[in-house]
């Protein structure tokens, strides 16, 4: 082979390396943007699921304010501000989305007990039997709860000696209020309204006369030979709002605790916790 040749084959390599390379840096110029608009197209996403978790939140807050002034004396879920906002599981044109209100005053406070008296003592006790508890253990916790105030979570009492056996066998009906309140008789679920009343048979017609009226009232007890139990009522200033919102590869789940405050004049709906569970939209699930 002759020095032409060979210097013809050296620039063939030559320029096959350099389209190599070249191809190499446009492939990966090309990956690189559509890393780039991926990741922009994400972060709109998240954006959009965001502002509308935030938008649904800001509407349960000014219904939940209105309410405090078009009907301060009763709260239940058939309610205007209840229905203006609660929506099941609907598709968007941004894709899924729902508003689920949980009624935290469905429970009883377990803060009560702080300032125990016999008839709340009582009814703890009761209660205990009732989920097949030590009825000291309503004792123990309320001891607990003299010496170091409220709670912020009914778990929270773990730590002071009362059982995991115990706080998961009231947990379905005893809860830790960020607000001091009575268990509404309109959410209340038919079990703990029986250990309430004591009487099976004005719990079976109470809850008969909710599911038929909506709602429950003085009046709907009197019916029925019932005196009103002690920590209880027909109010509620506490509630779970739990927000889904889905918009491309987006999803959020927002879950806010709701709390209002209606004393010497002073009407305010104020967002006391806020939780996102889906944040991320690499970790959102379809």
């Amino acid at each position: 082979m002759n020095q032409r040749k060979k210097d013809s084959g050296v620039v063939l390599v030559n320029v096959l390396v350099v389209l190599a390379i070249a191809g190499g840096l446009m492939v990966l110029l090309i990956s690189s943007q559509e890393a780039a608009l991926d990741r922009i197209a994400r972060a709109a996403d998240a954006s959009v699921v965001t502002q509308i978790a935030m938008g649904a939140e800001a509407s349960v807050v000014d219904a939940l304010r209105r309410d405090l002034d078009d009907a301060p004396e009763t709260d239940h879920f058939n309610e205007p501000w209840a229905r203006s906002v609660i929506q099941d599981e609907v598709l968007l044109p941004t894709g899924r989305f729902s508003v689920q209100i949980t009624d935290l005053q469905a429970k009883f406070d377990v803060n009560l007990l702080m300032d125990v008296t016999a008839g709340t003592q009582d009814f703890a006790r009761r209660l205990m039997v009732a989920v097949e508890q030590p009825p000291e253990m309503a004792n123990r916790i309320a001891r607990v709860l003299a010496a170091i105030g409220p709670v912020a979570k009914l778990e929270d009492l773990e730590n002071y000696g009362v059982t995991q056996e115990t706080l998961a066998a009231i947990a379905p009906h005893v809860t830790a209020l960020p607000v001091p309140g009575t268990i509404n008789l309109n959410s209340v679920n038919p079990f703990l309204l029986n250990v309430m009343l004591k009487n099976r048979s004005q719990t079976a017609q109470l809850i008969r006369t909710r599911e038929s009226r909506g709602a429950l009232s003085r009046e709907a007890l009197r019916n029925v030979g019932a005196l009103r139990p002690q920590n209880s009522g027909f109010t509620s200033n506490a509630y779970l709002v739990d927000i889904l919102a889905t918009a491309g590869e987006a999803q959020i789940r927002m879950q806010s605790v709701v709390i209002r405050r209606n004393a010497r004049g002073e009407k305010a709906v104020e967002i006391v916790e806020r939780r996102f569970l889906y944040e991320d939209p690499d970790i959102a699930t379809n």
